[in-house]
């Protein structure tokens, strides 16, 4: 029993269990009837399904590997979360397009990604994409950005 408790799957199960608890709490609150499309949890829970989704893919592989003493990394784990400190305040003020690059690329880089045409690729492709899809497709607007009025 010891042998199947480690740092990793305490951690993968935590994960799995807030993010349960956050998606249950997006269930029962009142807002103005819509449309399912309209209410303002549609894309916290859209986000919210797919960590969940993934923290339980993530909760299986820790499961069905053994587990291995590692070394704790403490420093990128603070400066992610740091970054999503400050992605939530500059989301507003810059719109989503622009901190979406920013906590993007740090997250890449903090990760040890160093190609440059990944750097620079992925984080403007990922944004993009999802304000084509909500602003354009969807019709449901991101925060925009205060220099361009399309993104």
């Amino acid at each position: 029993m010891a042998n199947m408790i480690s740092e990793r799957r305490i951690v993968s199960l935590l994960i799995l269990l807030l993010t349960a608890g956050m998606v249950v709490s997006t269930f029962g609150l009142q807002f103005a009837e819509l449309g399912g499309a309209f209410s303002p949890m549609f894309f916290p829970r859209i986000i919210l399904f797919v960590l969940l989704a993934l923290a339980a893919l993530n909760m299986v592989m820790d499961m069905m590997t053994n587990p291995k003493s590692k070394t704790l990394r403490l420093a990128p784990t603070l400066l992610i979360s740091l970054g999503f400190l400050i992605y939530v305040m500059l989301i507003m003020p810059l719109g989503y397009f622009f901190s979406s690059i920013l906590l993007a690329f740090l997250i890449l880089f903090t990760l040890g990604i160093r190609n440059p045409l990944v750097l620079v690729a992925l984080p403007i492709g990922t944004a993009g994409a999802l304000v084509a899809l909500f602003n354009h497709v969807l019709k449901m607007p991101l925060p925009t950005s205060p220099f361009f009025w399309w993104i």
